[in-house]
């Protein structure tokens, strides 16, 4: 009867001495939280007071050794009333320590806002008999670090949101003014130019001979090709101006009819006159 009753309370025993502990300590400057080989359900709590603070992570896993050495070992820093909001840390594994040290500044600013953050352990590899999640403890952000945080909560609204309108930029109505300006002047100095070479070359005098010789049907219409060219000018410098594209291509359009109706007449004056030796 007795052996029957030592022999569970040995097997308990062997489990016990085999079984896994987290040993070490958590700390933040004078403050520290160690773990030993007996597990409590006690909550442990550590405070930050500022961005200078650091949290210093020393731990010892017994089932770890130079030879075995799990796949994956993270500590994991999250909201303790939404776990989802949460970061990630990759601790110093060497033999069975786990060392980390996490700077309060590099904690992001949405973790800085919250009132209560849990930190624990997680380590997973294909052989089973190596995982575990644990909860080291809880972190409690002062209110001088909680004011330091730049996050801003959003409103999220479930339903129908507001449609939204893409506003691409769009290109300049007009190019700088002092493109046209620049463009005009070279345009009116080479007109002028022009001109002038004409009376230096022809001669006053030759120049308007033909006039005693031209109808005034011919006249006018030679007039109103000269004004039909003129208005071209004057809607191409109102474009650069700020004129409307359209407006410059309306005008253009209506401009065309004179210009080819009396170009035709005076074309064919002036190759009569040149036939005939008159100019």
């Amino acid at each position: 009867m007795h052996i029957k009753k030592v022999i569970p309370l040995s097997i308990f025993a062997l489990h016990a001495l085999a079984s896994r502990s987290i040993t070490g300590s958590v700390s933040i400057d004078d403050k520290a939280i160690h773990f030993g080989e007996i597990d409590t359900q006690e909550v442990k709590v550590l405070p930050i007071e500022s961005a200078k603070d650091s949290i210093k992570i020393h731990l010892k896993d017994n089932a770890l050794d130079k030879t075995l050495t799990p796949e994956q070992i993270m500590f994991t820093l999250a909201d303790a009333e939404k776990p989802s909001t949460s970061t990630h840390f990759v601790p110093v594994v060497k033999d069975n320590s786990i060392d980390l040290v996490i700077p309060a500044a590099t904690i992001p600013d949405i973790l800085k806002s919250k009132n209560t953050l849990v930190l624990s352990l997680t380590i997973a590899d294909s052989k089973k008999e190596l995982n575990l999640v644990k909860r080291l403890l809880e972190l409690k952000p002062s209110s001088e670090l909680q004011s330091a945080s730049k996050y801003t909560k959003k409103n999220l609204d479930f339903g129908l949101q507001p449609e939204i309108h893409h506003i691409f930029r769009e290109d300049e109505k007009t190019v700088n003014p002092v493109v046209p300006i620049v463009f005009i002047a070279a345009s009116s100095v080479i007109f002028l130019a022009l001109i002038a070479s004409w009376v230096g070359f022809i001669g006053v005098n030759e120049m308007f001979k033909t006039l005693k010789t031209t109808s005034s049907r011919q006249l006018l219409q030679n007039i109103c090709f000269l004004l039909s060219l003129l208005g071209f000018e004057i809607n191409f410098v109102q474009y650069y101006l700020g004129q409307s594209i359209f407006t410059t291509l309306l005008c253009g359009f209506i401009l065309s009819f004179p210009c080819l109706n009396f170009g035709r007449s005076v074309s064919r004056a002036l190759a009569r006159n040149r036939a005939l030796g008159k100019q």
